[in-house]
């Protein structure tokens, strides 16, 4: 008997919030998990024809938004983006999904960059299909119903009229090569919710708020450029909504990003699943290889370079252990060619003439050049504050014998955040104080804040061995872009 790969898929309903969110669910429970998120005017069975194909190595998962296909909600929900967001979010943390692939398709990319920004660690990597998040990405149909805002004149009959089925029906065959392979169950099932009782309203409301996602667009492209999550962009280049110039956008700010262009409309997957579906199992299967985490320590004789370099190597990640042998931290050519290949680095920086900040400044000019965009650099604790705007560094009694060395890790920190550079960099620093020999506990307090984290007794203190696991969390989690963090227990 021939084997056939046809997975079974499961249509559930959970709870959130008041609201009976139905999801579809396929593939086995441990496998790599994919985050399906629908466009306009569908709903998760825009999906059924990718899971059949995937289901049987990914399990994958396609919530239907309020408003869309079989969710229900209850009397008065009101219809926002951030609504949406908040449902879908409320639906992953039910069902115990920490970290999965999220495809955005259309409106798929307002609500799940939403969820990107509050959750940056749910996200393995991004799939983006006809999902816009530039200016440049806007077409002029798009921007004249971007127009369409509470209080607009006409805006609610704008909106009313791109709802009936000549328009549904065209969003699928619009731009395609070869209508025959664009099924007509899509725009029928697709209008037949549009039709049901209070759903052209709900549609409404969220067209009126479309703008709210433009206004957004800075704050995604930033969370592009601060985590760099591996991206595979797919796009129908004859979208009447999302031209092709949103898709090339991308590239700005997520440079290793794949792209792929088919000639076909909004609707990617009906016409171009065959193409499709394996480019997204290549790029799933190629995130859940082995990549060990190749990092240059920068200082890695010193007391907390070389902790650095032992709890880094205990977690399975290369490490090229470099001092001023090999290189000269005040000179970019000689940074550069010494930490390139690399996935990140680590500073643990010392010495008299102002090398500290001298070295900081010349990281975040020789780490682009090579090609290295995470930093993580150890500054002190004397750049901390213990009253506001009162630093441990200019309180009179700072002991004589640390004050130049704290100074520097002052200016550093200064250069840090005056900085334009696209250097992911994060400045860790210990308890101004009790930065004590000892083995790593792993138990201990991570947090962006300027303050020492106190316990219960106001003492702020960790070992060298948790100081040194705290880095490598920051490294392997992506945490603390562009802040300043502590630790203590």
């Amino acid at each position: 008997m021939s084997v056939v790969n046809i997975p079974h898929t499961k249509h559930r309903f959970v709870e959130v919030d008041g609201v009976r969110v139905f999801y579809r669910e396929t593939g086995p429970a441990d496998a790599p998990v994919l985050l399906l998120l629908h466009g306009f005017p569908s709903a998760s069975h825009q999906f059924r024809r990718l899971m059949d194909a995937l289901g049987g190595r990914y399990r994958m998962i396609a919530p239907d938004y309020p408003g869309f296909g079989y969710t229900e909600v209850p009397d008065g929900f009101r219809y926002s983006f951030d609504r949406l967001a908040d449902v879908i979010e409320g639906f992953v943390e039910t069902l115990g999904v920490t970290s999965f692939v999220m495809y955005s398709f259309d409106f798929g990319g307002p609500v799940g960059f939403r969820l990107a920004t509050r959750h940056p660690e749910w996200i393995a990597g991004l799939i983006v299909q006809n999902s816009n998040a530039y200016d440049e990405g806007l077409s002029d149909m798009a921007r004249a119903m971007s127009a369409n805002m509470p209080g607009v004149e006409g805006a609610e009959e704008n909106v009313r009229q791109i709802l009936e089925l000549p328009v549904t029906r065209s969003q699928y065959e619009g731009g395609t090569t070869d209508p025959e392979l664009i099924a007509p169950d899509g725009w029928t099932l697709d209008q037949h919710f549009l039709d049901a009782p209070g759903r052209k309203d709900a549609q409404i409301e969220l067209a009126l708020d479309y703008h709210s996602n433009l206004a957004l667009y800075p704050a995604w492209q930033q969370w592009l450029r601060d985590h760099r999550p591996p991206t595979l962009i797919i796009w129908g280049r004859n979208d009447a909504f999302f031209p092709e110039t949103g898709a090339h956008a991308y590239l700005s700010d997520l440079p290793n990003a794949a792209l792929h262009f088919f000639d076909t409309g909004h609707f990617a997957l009906e016409e171009n699943l065959p193409e499709i579906a394996p480019l997204i199992a290549d790029f799933v299967d190629d995130l859940h290889k082995e990549h060990p985490m190749k990092i240059a320590v920068i200082g890695a004789r010193g007391n907390l370079g070389s902790a650095v370099v032992r709890a880094a190597a205990a977690r399975g990640i290369q490490v090229t252990a470099l001092d001023r042998d090999i290189m000269d931290v005040t000179d970019p050519a000689s940074v550069k060619d010494a930490v390139a290949g690399h996935d990140a680095v680590v500073a643990a920086i010392k010495g008299t003439d102002r090398l500290v900040p001298r070295g900081a400044s010349t990281l975040l000019e020789a780490l682009p050049l090579a090609g290295v965009d995470r930093l993580v650099f150890l500054g002190g604790g004397g750049s901390l504050e213990y009253a506001p705007g009162q630093r441990f560094v200019d309180s009179p009694d700072f002991p004589a014998q640390y004050l130049e060395t704290a100074r520097d890790q002052s200016e550093a920190l200064e250069i840090f955040r005056g900085s334009d550079s696209t250097v992911r960099w994060s400045y860790v620093s210990p308890p101004p104080v009790h930065l004590i020999p000892g083995d790593a506990t792993g138990t201990y307090r991570a947090e962006a804040r300027d303050t020492p984290i106190a316990d219960a007794n106001g003492e702020s203190r960790i070992s060298v061995g948790d100081y040194a696991s705290a880095i490598v969390d920051a490294l392997l989690n992506g945490s603390f872009i562009r802040e300043r963090f502590t630790v203590s227990y």
